[in-house]
């Protein structure tokens, strides 16, 4: 079994930080640190909430509840009016000023004449940032580590919120101040990070200590960077919270909008956790996909089970293998994390160590059933009722599989597959396999008293789905002489499970799939492999059981056939699973009473696995599509989750491919529908999702814009465009990763132009070549491409009315040069 690591994670820990993938940078280099300076929101306070902004919302929830905001006022109104009210405080302080700094009091000077009590809605806004702040484990335990050395710390923030409103929520947030050696705020110094004042002023402060002996760490590249840089300080970029493009996060919120914004956070700093300093970028994925994905969907689980053991006063859970693996030491946890005495016993069962013992007779049914497994071969079948010694006579086909041996004619002229239904049904053998069935009862019923006692009282946990195996535990107990009183808890429960229920079966389950299902539980339902591969651990299913020399019944399990790259790639998603448990149990008590447990929201906290099955990113299709998944039902089958595919089944397109992918089994074995699909149209899927999300807005055009920008290996280029949809652009093109080396805006003069990080310029300076990138790299990902000296010339075109005006303007410019431009249009 897997270790259980212990789940509390403890921001007064001195070695956590080094766990950490951005902070274990200074493993080894700490002791060289002088003094350890730190940007404040988004690096050492986190928000259980999806965005800053977010808080706003709260803000006037709270102002409503108590009269300080005009009823007409919604709370969507009042984002946007915060937002407006801090941007017009902005821009009238720098015209006064100088300076574009500002309070929170000059904020809320801008709200308008009766729409709120300002003083009490600034009041307001603190409390509410107290509320969900919380101090990121891993900076904290660097603090503490450094407190331990006598290393200085200080805490430098653009903000709006002054000395004493930050010590405040820093102080609610958890923080010993003792520890914070020094606090400045752009607010009372009238200058922020960017511009490299704050990094001056601390240098100011701290005269003895040399710049190359200051580390900086921070979310924000102009400010935490480039600021630092400015003042020749070391800066750490902590790169946890802000989106970008490859995000699971946006992904999620591409198909389902904001998913467990008051855990985002958090799980974006499990998915920043290395258990192994240097873990690779492969384990990483798989450890990220632990954490952020499987571990809170099976965190929802465990929830759910504890909570129907308290309701049914039960003591004792057996989850079955092999799902067992992670699901028993999640359990564990989860029981611990209560404070619930919950023993957790795994059970060793499958649908073949039943199938035997769960049988009455064996007529033309169930011949029928074992005749039809696809796969199955001559020997299994022989092997499978137990009577090997019996099928000697055939033992020239036993690798033969039985589909086949309706072709290969037999000694008297009729095929084998006949013979062989011939020779099963006849009374001898009839006889044999009778003893076989009462035989493989009586080692299932003795395994089931020797391990757990009263067998008919037995609280099974599965992932799911049709009730199978717990439909068989409870015939064969039955059948044995018992009176099963059992309990079965499943993940998801398909339709299936209703008839069990008319059985007299308890049989419950989280989600459900099927008519009146979740769209969650019935995407799980349809494709739970790579979710049951990676639980598993590195033996197969459950074949039978027999008895050892001294009498003990242990259950034999199948050979697993697996690299070892596929081993360590399930552990490290185990890991990171189990590590989850101890992040969620860290922000339930540091935030207690103002977050519901997972088994409350069980929709919810399935939404991260539902989005990778529905919706997958390239790379989880390419990685998780990859892993082999193994059938040991009556025969050994193995094959990649998404098995090789035709190119014949996509020549109508990814569409109708997902429909054909609702033929059975016997025309197109397609385990995972969108993943085949991805893997093949790599963003079909995200952009069917995103054009609905955005209302078949402008979005999707501009990602296919950037996207050939990058296929044809640009990381950066001009813009060329003016107003909100070339900010827009521009914010998208960020977003991707892509850099916008000069804005280029035929409406505004040089001097006039708009905000930005990056040069602004005419045409002809670009075309003479006066604005250039620093390096080749910030032009070119790759050499070879074709485009060489072009590249500096990429324009990206950022306009939806004057594309064709834009386009002749650039050509124009360049007529007569050696150069001819590459030229991005949305509709090319």
């Amino acid at each position: 079994m897997l270790e259980i690591p212990h789940t509390s994670i403890s921001s007064s820990d001195l070695h956590l930080w080094k766990k950490d993938r951005y902070l274990s940078a200074l493993v080894g280099e700490i002791d060289a640190v002088a003094l350890l300076s730190l940007d404040i929101f988004d690096t050492l306070l986190f928000r259980k909430c999806a965005n800053p902004s977010d808080v706003f919302v709260l803000v006037a929830e709270k102002a409503h509840r108590i009269g300080c905001l005009k009823a007409s006022i919604t709370s969507a109104a009042f984002k946007e009016m915060r937002i407006r009210a801090e941007n017009t405080a902005r821009v009238r302080q720098a015209a006064v000023t100088g300076f574009g700094e500002v309070t929170l009091e000059l904020i809320y000077a801008e709200m308008p004449d009766g729409s709120c009590k300002r003083d009490k809605m600034a009041q307001i806004e603190v409390e509410t940032e107290a509320e969900v702040c919380y101090v990121n484990p891993h900076v904290a335990s660097l603090i503490a580590a450094c407190k331990s050395k006598q290393i200085p710390v200080a805490l430098l923030s653009d903000m709006y919120l002054s000395s004493d409103q930050l010590r405040s929520i820093l102080t609610s947030a958890g923080l010993d101040l003792i520890r914070v050696d020094m606090l400045l705020v752009s607010s009372e110094e009238h200058e922020g990070k960017s511009s490299g004042h704050l990094f001056a002023r601390l240098k100011e402060l701290y005269p003895q200590i040399a710049s190359h002996a200051i580390v900086h760490i921070g979310d924000n590249i102009a400010a935490d960077v480039e600021g630092a840089s400015k003042e020749g300080i070391r800066s750490i970029h902590y790169n946890v919270v802000p989106e970008h493009f490859e995000s699971l996060h946006h992904w999620e919120y591409v198909r389902h909008g904001h998913v467990l914004p008051e855990w985002k956070s958090l799980r974006k700093l499990a998915e920043a956790t290395d258990m192994t300093v240097g873990m690779g970028e492969l384990d990483r994925f798989f450890y990220k996909m632990g954490s952020s994905v499987i571990g809170p969907f099976l965190q929802a689980l465990c929830e759910w089970v504890i909570d129907q053991c308290i309701a049914e006063g039960i003591r004792t859970v057996h989850p079955l293998m092999r799902e067992a693996y992670l699901l028993a030491p999640m359990l564990e946890n989860a029981a611990r994390i209560r404070g619930v005495d919950l023993q957790i016993k795994p059970i060793y069962v499958s649908r073949q160590a039943t199938f035997l013992a769960g049988l009455e007779s064996f007529g033309d049914n169930e011949l029928a059933l074992l005749l039809g497994i696809h796969g199955l071969k001559l020997g299994e079948l022989f092997e499978v009722l137990d009577i090997s010694e019996e099928g000697v006579h055939f033992e020239a086909f036993w690798e033969e599989r039985i589909e086949n041996c309706k072709y290969i004619l037999g000694e008297n002229g009729s095929s084998v597959y006949d013979q062989i239904g011939v020779f099963l049904r006849s009374a001898p053998i009839q006889t044999k396999i009778l003893a076989s069935v009462q035989r493989h009862r009586q080692l299932f019923v003795s395994y089931l008293k020797q391990e757990f006692g009263s067998p008919e009282r037995l609280v099974t946990v599965d992932i799911g789905f049709h009730g199978t195996i717990q439909k068989s535990l409870e015939k064969i107990v039955s059948l044995a002489g018992h009176r099963p009183q059992m309990l079965h808890l499943l993940a998801v429960g398909a339709n299936r499970l209703d008839e069990l229920s008319m059985r007299g079966m308890d049989i419950r389950s989280m989600l459900r799939s099927g008519s009146g299902g979740t769209e969650e539980g019935k995407r799980i339902a349809r494709t739970p492999a790579f979710l049951e591969e990676l639980m598993m651990g590195d033996f197969g299913s459950t074949l039978r059981y027999a008895a050892d020399e001294l009498g003990q019944i242990r259950p034999i399990t199948a050979e697993l056939k697996r690299s070892d790259e596929e081993y360590a790639m399930k552990r490290a998603c185990q890991e990171g699973a189990l590590a989850f448990q101890g992040y969620y149990a860290y922000l339930l008590k540091q935030k207690e009473g103002q977050l519901q447990r997972a088994s409350l929201q069980p929709v919810e906290w399935s939404k991260p696995l539902h989005r990778v099955l529905d919706m997958p990113r390239p790379e989880e299709a390419r990685l998780l599509g990859d892993l082999t998944h193994q059938d040991n039902f009556c025969t050994e089958y193995i094959a990649p989750i998404c098995e090789d595919v035709a190119e014949e089944w996509f020549e109508q397109g990814p569409e109708a491919f997902l429909n054909i992918c609702n033929y059975g089994p016997s025309i197109l074995n397609a385990n995972w529908p969108q993943g085949l699909v991805t893997r093949r149209f790599p963003y079909y899927l995200y952009t069917f999702y995103l054009r609905h999300q955005d209302g078949f807005g402008s979005q999707v055009m501009l990602f296919e814009t950037i996207q050939r920008v990058k296929e044809d290996g640009l990381c950066a280029v001009h813009l060329y465009g003016t107003g909100a949809f070339a900010e827009q652009t521009l914010k998208m093109a960020w977003f991707h990763g892509l850099q916008i080396r000069s804005w280029i805006d035929p409406h505004v003069g040089v001097d006039a132009a708009p905000w930005g990080r990056f040069a602004y310029g005419t045409l002809e300076q670009v075309r003479d070549g006066e604005v250039r990138a620093e390096t080749e790299e910030e032009t070119r990902v790759e050499t070879g491409t074709g485009i060489g000296t072009e590249a500096a010339h990429a324009f990206l075109i950022a306009t939806l009315s004057d594309m064709k005006a834009y386009k002749n303007h650039i050509l124009h410019v360049y007529e007569g040069s050696e150069v001819t431009p590459l030229l991005y249009e949305l509709c090319p």
